[in-house]
C-alpha cells in the first residue's frame, strides 16, 4: 500500500493577554457596511428606524467621498427618540474589546436637524454620550468612550444618533469611526504538536502541551471536506498542570481518500477551543493486512484485513513452524486464537491472497 500523510507541527508559545489597536468604519460611500481593522471584530451594517436615506438623492458628496443623506425627520424642537441611524460593533471569537471614542462627520441641509445626539445600548440609550450642533458645512463630531459598559466587553454594543430640532431637511453622515482595542483571552493550554499519520489501515494521532488550565478534555474529529466533522474519540486532559503533556488516539476505521483531523479542546465550564486541521490521504487501492495492536496479547492476535478478506493467515515461529490455533473472521479483520497461550517474543504472520504472500513480525507481551 502507498500512502502518503500530511505532518503538521504547532510551536506555540505560552498565550498572555496583548491589547491590539482596532478602528471600525462606516465611510458611506454609496452603501450602509462597515469594516473593522482586525479580525476578531465584526459590524453591523447600519440601518435606520423612523428615518431613512432620502428617496431621491440617498447619498450625496461628503467629507470624504459620499455622505448618506437621511431624511423624514421630525419636524419639532423637541427631539424624538424613536428617530435614529443605528450601528452595532462586535467582539468574535473569544475576545474582548474596550471602546474608546467615536466620531463622525455631519452637516445638514438649511432646514435639517441642527442637533446631533450619540446614545449606546450599554445603559439602554437612556443617557447622551454627545450633543453636537451641525451646521450646513462638514464638521466633525467627537464622543469619549470610558466606563465599565465600554471596557473588556465580550458582545455586541449597539450605538443610535439621533438628529433633533429640524424643520423638514436632511442630516449628512459621513466617515463614522469607533477606536478602540482588542484584549485576547489566554486559552488554557498551550499546544506544542499534533500530528496525524497512517499507520496501516488506521491513523495514529498525537500531540503534546505545554501546560493546561482547566482543561477538561480533548475531542479528536474528521472530516472529508473541511465543513462537517464528526468525532473520532475523546481522550481525558490533565486539568491543571505545568509538565509537558503527551496524547494519544488511534482511528480504528479511517475514511479512504483524503481526511482532515482536528482537535477540539473542552474546559471544565464547556468552553471550547478548535486547532488547526491536519490532512492524511489514505489510498486503498492496495490490499492491506496490519496486526493490531502489535505487541499483540498471548491468547488473541487481532489482524485488520483491508480489502483482504479472502487472504489465507497463518502465525509462524520464527524459525518457520505453524502455530496452532483457530482463525475467526468477520467483515474487515480476523481474530487468530493460538490453541496454546503463547510465549511472549517474536512470531511471523504470514498473509498469501491470490499470487501475494506477505511476512510481518509479530511481538507477543
Amino acid at each position: 500500500m502507498r500512502y502518503f500523510y500530511t505532518f503538521c507541527l504547532l510551536t506555540l508559545s505560552a498565550i498572555v493577554q496583548a491589547q491590539v489597536n482596532f478602528s471600525a468604519t462606516w465611510p458611506f460611500n454609496g452603501a450602509t457596511t462597515g469594516s473593522a481593522t482586525h479580525a476578531n471584530v465584526s459590524t453591523g451594517g447600519a440601518s435606520f428606524v423612523g428615518v431613512a436615506p432620502n428617496n431621491v438623492a440617498g447619498y450625496v458628496p461628503g467629507q470624504n467621498g459620499q455622505a448618506v443623506n437621511v431624511a423624514n425627520w421630525s419636524q419639532s424642537a423637541a427631539c424624538n427618540f424613536s428617530e435614529y441611524v443605528q450601528i452595532s460593533v462586535s467582539a468574535q471569537n473569544g475576545q474582548s474589546m474596550t471602546l474608546t471614542q467615536l466620531t463622525v462627520f455631519a452637516n445638514r441641509s438649511g432646514s435639517g436637524p441642527q442637533e446631533l445626539r450619540l446614545r449606546s445600548s450599554v445603559d439602554n440609550y437612556a443617557s447622551d454620550l454627545m450633543v453636537f450642533a451641525v451646521g450646513t458645512s462638514f464638521q466633525q463630531a467627537s464622543a469619549s468612550l470610558s466606563g465599565a459598559g465600554f471596557t473588556s466587553q465580550t458582545g455586541t454594543i449597539t450605538f443610535r444618533l439621533y438628529g433633533c430640532n429640524g424643520t423638514g431637511g436632511t442630516l449628512r453622515l459621513d466617515d463614522l469611526t469607533i477606536n478602540g482595542t482588542v484584549t485576547a483571552a489566554p486559552l488554557p493550554v498551550s499546544l506544542l504538536s499534533f500530528t496525524a499519520k497512517p499507520e496501516g489501515d488506521r491513523v495514529q494521532i498525537a500531540w503534546s502541551t505545554a501546560w493546561e488550565r482547566d482543561a477538561s478534555r480533548f475531542d479528536i474529529e474528521r472530516s472529508a471536506d473541511l465543513k462537517e466533522f464528526e468525532t473520532v474519540g475523546s481522550v481525558p486532559a490533565r486539568g491543571t498542570t505545568d509538565q509537558q503533556q503527551q496524547y494519544g488516539l488511534t482511528d480504528l476505521n479511517p475514511r479512504p481518500g483524503t481526511s482532515y483531523y482536528r482537535l477540539r479542546q473542552v474546559d471544565y465550564n464547556g468552553t471550547t477551543n478548535l486547532y488547526t486541521p491536519v490532512a492524511v490521504q489514505l489510498k486503498t487501492g492496495e490490499s492491506v493486512v496490519a496486526v493490531y495492536p502489535n505487541p499483540a496479547e498471548s491468547t488473541r492476535i487481532h489482524v485488520r484485513l483491508w480489502n483482504a478478506d479472502g487472504a489465507t493467515v497463518r502465525l509462524l515461529t520464527m524459525s518457520g513452524q505453524p502455530v496452532a490455533g483457530s482463525l475467526h473472521r468477520s467483515a474487515g479483520e480476523a481474530d487468530l486464537i493460538p490453541a496454546q497461550p503463547l510465549t511472549a517474543g517474536l512470531y511471523w504472520l504470514e498473509t498469501t491472497l491470490g499470487e501475494q504472500r506477505r511476512i510481518q513480525r509479530v511481538l507477543v507481551r
